[in-house]
């Protein structure tokens, strides 16, 4: 198997697009990946140890050497010898014809958590600032 038939596997797999599955494992364009996959300027890059490790720390049921050599299983057996497929599940949100891939929604669920950590620490900013404006007023008053 390719290198880019491997990617094109675990980009599928994922359940994310390709621009997606690319931010997900850290890199801020899809460049990186399109390369490997030939659809990129230029002649198709191999997927490097950088890479790899990009993927396997992101999604740890892949396998490290499957992903660099294509040997082996793609996913990673566990203790009980059942191979992971927690990212195939799919979560079930309250309207029927509104599914998406764990994966996705995993993803999402980090990006808000993120989200409301920024808008904590600005609110936080913001009352220290409210509190300062009120302690210069009273001393202009006093």
């Amino acid at each position: 198997m390719t290198d880019s038939e491997r990617i094109a596997k675990i980009v599928e797999w994922s359940g994310l697009s390709v621009n997606a599955f690319t931010l997900e494992i850290g890199y801020k364009k899809g460049q990186s990946i399109y390369n490997i996959l030939g659809k990129g300027k230029g002649k198709p890059r191999h997927i490097n140890v950088n890479v790899a490790t990009k993927i396997s720390n992101r999604f740890p049921e892949i396998s490290y050497a499957w992903i660099l050599t294509g040997e082996g299983n793609m996913l990673k057996e566990q203790p009980d010898n059942t191979v992971a497929n927690e990212q195939l599940e799919t979560y079930e949100p309250k309207n029927e014809n509104d599914t998406v891939p764990r994966s996705e929604y995993e993803f999402i669920k980090k990006q808000l958590e993120e989200k409301d950590k920024q808008i904590s620490k600005l609110l936080n900013l913001l009352s220290l600032s409210n509190s300062e404006f009120e302690e210069d007023k009273k001393e202009e008053v006093a």
